[in-house]
């Protein structure tokens, strides 16, 4: 079998993708142990130190240079244990590279409509990247956001808008720059607009543009975004 025809095996992208991670975080837990220069992330100190914070009964902002949603925190309790658990969020953050990786392959099929074996081939350029799996497994939290940002992108082209919406407003929630998606999306849902929606064409003036520019699908979006990202905002301060 070439290796061509091994990229195009699912059960061995994943499971060689599985294998580099964890031998990542085997080396981290040596490096972090008997060298100077440690393998783990500062900033997943910082995740860590809020989680321990929550377990006590306090805010995670008690940790000083902690600017992320308590969301986060959470997520990571399981860090606040003895033992091994102390790199359950690199263990999360990995398997979120794995999730992603699926979805580039779900979108590559759904949308573009590849075959399974090229949108496999394409998806491993992200899945047996080294550089992405050291990233997750120091503890960087981006391999949660790349679940988020390319299920964003799985939902607008399904057109599942409110879906699409509510995930960019967590999305933004979790770290503000998935913003910048939200004008390529919102150009692409003029575009790809259904054939059958009424458009006052041969109309310039300046308020048929802007009832153009208001569609359905557009207002979905902005609608559920917002309430989402507002949502999440109050009842985290509040919390």
């Amino acid at each position: 079998m070439t290796f061509s025809q091994y990229l195009s095996n699912p059960v061995f992208v994943f499971s060689s993708a599985i294998a580099l991670r964890a031998i990542l975080l085997v080396y981290g837990i040596f490096q972090d142990a008997f060298s100077p220069m440690k393998y783990t992330d500062i900033d997943y100190m910082v995740f860590t130190d809020a989680a321990r914070f929550i377990s006590r009964g306090r805010s995670p902002y008690a940790r000083d240079t902690y600017r992320y949603t308590p969301i986060l925190a959470w997520l990571i309790y399981p860090t606040t244990w003895d033992g091994l658990w102390f790199s359950f969020g690199k263990v999360l953050f990995a398997f979120g590279d794995i999730v992603t990786g699926w979805l580039i392959m779900l979108i590559l099929q759904s949308y573009s409509g590849m075959p399974r074996g090229r949108a496999l081939k394409f998806a491993s350029i992200w899945l047996l990247n080294p550089m992405v799996a050291q990233i997750s497994t120091r503890g960087s939290s981006e391999g949660l956001l790349g679940v988020i940002v390319t299920a964003l992108l799985w939902a607008v082209t399904q057109r599942h808008i409110t879906l699409a919406g509510i995930l960019l407003g967590f999305g933004v929630h979790f770290k503000i720059y998935p913003f910048i998606y939200a004008p390529s999306i919102i150009w692409w849902l003029e575009i790809n607009q259904p054939k059958s929606k009424p458009v006052l064409k041969g109309d310039t003036s300046v308020s048929s543009k802007i009832v153009n520019f208001f569609n359905a699908d557009r207002l979905k979006l902005a609608i559920s975004s917002t309430i989402t990202f507002m949502l999440l905002n109050i009842s985290m301060y509040k919390l």
